[in-house]
């Protein structure tokens, strides 16, 4: 009986095949919309500032229903539909940091097949990036407000290897819709300046990433959380109740991932070995002055990113350049505890090849104005090879000079490379205010009254003095956003560098941000010109901006992390 049974089925299976065969296709198998090229007009991935709104609209081509194809859409964030989010487009905002995965996906009606992409949306703090403005009220109180960043996006022709033009999509930044005025009301009175501890570049493969940090100089010094803006310590309060006994009032400061160097108004520097990269505050200054009870009259920032930036610049009673040892480093990149050396804290001297000591550091009747972090690059592309270097601007009676130099450290030496040094006049100042270094595009702009000028280092006397702008107010303070980035194309190449950009604090309370135009010729890429266009507050707004804030004290560009001072990500 089973053999039956298993008889008349496969009897049935082969009619119904035959039945298949027979038919002369008359059945209506339709085509299958299919996906012409990818999905376009969605990035892989976004940057964004909390509470800043994004709109993505992807594109697609079917390869049948082209014009007006019957097609439904949805959303995904972090791999959960979003309810009510059916449309081509999507407006995504958080209030909350962090990395968020958005897929969008176009579904065929006809056919229910699916085509999808996905994005994240990196979501970082307001204060993460953007112009820190430092002012005082008119009670003397110090006012701190944050002129933030948003990304947007435009075209630009480019020409592949064919000569073929392309329209390719690249990332800006755009400024004003993120002003927040007077973010922490109580910070303290009689402001002075600002200072950045630029943080820790971490390693490859590193587990942690560290934010930067602001320094309100005041009355009493506050430290504060480079994510929120929110008062981590009083500088006083890192003495652990031993503060110096003869008093303390702080003048300068260096700040690196590792260690911590303040000059009091006596002339001593104080000293802290930090004991983890990912905090700041874990660490205590000694009360014993430096080097034995040594003087010095300066001490210069220092954004410290490798093994081959191990010193912090400082200027000695007797004027002249030394090098504080700063070799403490994170134990490996899965731990960010820090392991003290014992040459930390060391005070060296510059030395020439020959071991003799660098007379050019010997500053005699000159003076420094101001000394900046530089770069000396031998390789764009690895920060973990980039040297230390400086701008200095000095001052010998009347006369300004520009001293730039790149030194390399082995904890024990010190020394300056020769091909990466100058000392160049600048007879055009007079009123020198304060400079800003664009330490990738290898320029300073410096304020001088009301005008400003442009000069670039490193082109020894080949580079001469170019008038970028003259204000009808005085210049208080200047800031650098230096935007370089390796944006790279298999079809095009590498897109053109984005020129850097400008911060401007005039007397009258007002802010500003420029970009700085460069024309360059030769291999040298000597500029020519240079020019500055208005960014903020953008002139083609349709309303207008108030960049007036109280009386400005300094302002600073604060990257979010000293790898953004290398090369800014967009």
């Amino acid at each position: 009986m089973k053999k039956i049974i298993i008889y008349m089925i496969g009897l049935a299976s082969v009619v119904g095949l035959s039945g298949c065969l027979d038919d002369n296709n008359n059945y209506n198998y339709e085509k299958v919309n299919e996906l012409v090229g990818a999905i376009s007009n969605m990035e892989g991935k976004y940057s964004i500032a909390s509470g800043e709104v994004l709109t993505i609209t992807p594109s697609f081509k079917f390869s049948i229903d082209t014009e007006v194809p019957d097609v439904s859409y949805e959303w995904l964030l972090d791999g959960n539909l979003i309810p009510g989010e059916n449309k081509a487009s999507c407006t995504f905002s958080f209030e909350r940091s962090g990395v968020y995965e958005v897929t969008y996906s176009v579904i065929d009606n006809k056919s229910g097949v699916k085509f999808s992409k996905s994005a994240n949306i990196t979501v970082r703090s307001p204060f993460t990036r953007g112009w820190t403005i430092l002012s005082e009220g008119g009670g003397g109180e110090s006012v701190l407000s944050f002129v933030g960043g948003s990304t947007t996006s435009y075209n630009i022709i480019m020409y592949d290897r064919t000569g073929k033009p392309i329209e390719v999509k690249r990332d800006s930044l755009v400024y004003g819709s993120l002003i927040f005025r007077d973010v922490l009301p109580g910070l303290g009175s009689h402001p002075k300046g600002l200072f950045l501890n630029a943080g820790y570049a971490t390693d490859y493969g590193a587990v942690y990433d560290v934010s930067d940090e602001v320094i309100v100089m005041q009355d009493r010094w506050a430290e504060l959380n480079g994510k929120t803006l929110e008062r981590s310590v009083y500088s006083d309060e890192e003495f652990r109740g031993d503060l110096p006994s003869a008093g303390f009032n702080p003048v300068s400061i260096s700040m690196t991932y590792s260690a911590k160097a303040m000059l009091n108004e006596d002339g001593y520097i104080y000293w802290a070995n930090n004991s983890t990269a990912d905090d700041f505050h874990a660490c205590a200054y000694v009360n014993v002055p430096l080097n034995n009870g040594q003087k010095f009259t300066g001490v210069y920032p220092s954004y410290k990113v490798n093994k081959y930036q191990m010193a912090i610049p400082a200027c000695t009673a007797d004027n002249k350049i030394v090098g504080l040892i700063d070799a403490n480093a994170p134990k490996n990149d899965k731990s960010p505890v820090i392991m003290e050396d014992s040459k930390t804290s060391n005070v060296l001297k510059i030395t020439t090849s020959t071991g003799d000591e660098d007379t050019r550091f010997h500053l005699g009747n000159k003076k420094i104005v101001t000394m900046l972090p530089a770069t000396c690059f031998y390789d764009k592309e690895d920060w973990t090879t980039e040297r230390a270097s400086w701008v200095a601007l000095l001052k010998e009676g009347a006369a300004y000079k520009l001293m730039y130099f790149c030194w390399d450290t082995n904890k024990k030496v010190i020394t300056v490379r020769n091909d990466k040094f100058s000392e160049l006049d600048l007879p055009q100042l007079t009123a020198f205010t304060d400079m800003a270094v664009f330490n990738n595009k290898r320029y300073v702009v410096i304020a001088d009254g009301a005008d400003l000028w442009y000069f670039q280092f490193g082109q020894g006397a080949m580079a001469t003095m170019k008038k970028l702008h003259t204000f009808d107010k005085p210049i208080k303070s200047l800031g650098a956003n230096d935007t370089y980035s390796s944006e790279y194309r298999s079809d095009v190449g590498y897109q053109p560098e984005h020129n850097g950009q400008l911060g401007v604090a005039l007397e009258d309370g007002t802010f500003w941000i420029y970009e700085v135009i460069e024309k360059k010729s030769g291999p040298e890429e000597l500029c020519t010109e240079a020019s500055i266009n208005q960014l903020f507050p953008d002139p083609k707004a349709a309303e207008p901006v108030n960049n007036k804030f109280d009386k400005i004290v300094d302002i600073i560009y604060k990257y979010g992390n000293v790898k953004e001072f290398l090369m800014f990500q967009f």
